[in-house]
């Protein structure tokens, strides 16, 4: 019973603002809602601990008071479609709260590194470039004036502020320019679906074409904006702008195979390492991915963006819930009368993965059931034996992609 009255209350919070005449606007307003929620329970827990850890409770009193307040007027400026005011009211109190956190409460916590996320957020939250940029000269101008003007606020060691801002602005940069090619994607999308809904030809195309919205889905967008904070809070900031420019490298790569039907291996081989890269500096020492039998494939063509997507369904699914060990996945290649893939992991396993994902809430894989209707377009096209199929082992899961080749 308690369990259904929070979800229903997280669902109302998580959609208050959303109207049926702005769903251009959805997704941020519900993330937007997320992030003051977030907020609202880190506060809590803060508040719980201060009498421990805190010299200055008082003082961190009011601040999340302050806090609280701001929260309360952020969903009210949602409710009431003050969409622009709300994003810039809620990045403004994140970054007042950091500067008097960082400055005259906790000078000690190193808390001037949120500064670097914030105009990330911003750029998500916000489509005026103006505003965007205002905020990224801010949050340097924060960190910059007092390791100016107070020297020995930070370590010796510490990255000087001159570096920081090209990180800054490479960050920057970079999540923008990755937005950029994600909008012109979904417009083309839409008129693709668009004219082949009209037109009702090529089929297979239109199948892909799901199979690339599938790829570019919000779980690993935000996983990955995630795994960024991390680095930037452990002071990892070059480690940082890197796991940046490989997710734009990602995607660009990502919009480049989306136009063809068939591409060299290699370049399939070039997009899945990637993207198991990002995952290695997600999970950091907790993950490992081996390859096997790549060298030995010949200068072959195979249908694009069929391999990533499973191997991102065998880390999703079955190591993200895995709670002790290595998680692992093996992904071996042979070429026989068709190409063949195996992906072993030892996470959880599909039985388990199922139970969870019931209990969420959660429907099949968007990207599996599209591509499992593009192989059988192709099975029928080829007349030969394409397709995939899961094998029960004693740890993990284990599947079998079998798909056609063009030498």
């Amino acid at each position: 019973m308690i369990l259904f009255f929070l979800k229903k209350a997280y669902k109302f919070v998580v959609n208050i603002g959303v109207y049926n005449n702005n769903e251009n606007e959805h997704k941020k307003i519900k993330l937007l809602n997320v992030f003051c929620l977030t907020w609202g329970i880190l506060i809590c827990t803060f508040m719980f601990f201060d009498p421990f850890f805190s010299n200055k409770m008082n003082k961190s009193i009011v601040v999340h008071f302050f806090s609280f307040l701001a929260i309360i007027a952020v969903y009210l400026l949602q409710k009431n479609r003050k969409y622009i005011y709300a994003r810039v009211l809620f990045i403004i109190v994140l970054i007042t709260v950091t500067f008097i956190f960082a400055n005259y409460i906790e000078p000690s916590r190193m808390m001037e590194n949120f500064y670097f996320i914030y105009p990330l957020v911003a750029l998500i939250l916000i489509d005026k470039k103006q505003i965007t940029i205002s905020i990224m000269i801010l949050c340097w101008l924060l960190y910059y004036i007092p390791y100016k003007l107070i020297p020995s606020i930070y370590p010796s060691d510490m990255l000087n502020p001159i570096l920081l801002l090209a990180v800054f602005i490479g960050s920057y940069v970079i999540l923008n320019y990755s937005q950029l090619l994600n909008q012109k994607n979904e417009v083309k999308l839409k008129e693709a679906y668009k004219q082949l809904e009209e037109k009702k030809k090529n089929e297979l195309a239109y199948l892909q074409l799901k199979s690339l919205k599938a790829q570019m889905n919000p779980h690993f967008m935000f996983n990955a904006m995630n795994s960024i904070q991390n680095l930037v809070l452990k002071g990892n900031k070059h480690e940082a702008y890197n796991y940046l420019t490989k997710f734009a490298s990602l995607i660009r790569e990502n919009l480049n195979m989306s136009e063809k039907s068939f591409v060299y291996f290699d370049e399939e081989l070039s997009l899945l390492t990637k993207y198991l890269e990002l995952e290695k500096l997600r999970f950091r020492d907790d993950f490992e991915y081996v390859l096997i039998g790549h060298q030995n494939i010949k200068d072959i063509k195979i249908p694009s963006m069929i391999i990533q997507p499973f191997v991102e369904n065998s880390i999703k699914h079955g190591l993200l819930h895995k709670t002790s060990g290595i998680k692992k996945v093996t992904i071996s290649f042979s070429q026989k009368e068709v190409f063949e893939c195996e992906i072993v992991d030892n996470g959880i396993g599909i039985k388990a993965s199922i139970e969870i994902n019931t209990l969420n809430n959660k429907e099949e894989s968007f990207s599996t059931k599209a591509i499992q209707d593009r192989l059988l377009l192709l099975k029928d096209y080829y007349k030969t034996d394409i397709g995939f199929k899961y094998v029960k082992i004693e740890e993990g899961t284990k599947v079998i992609l079998k798909i056609p080749y063009i030498d």
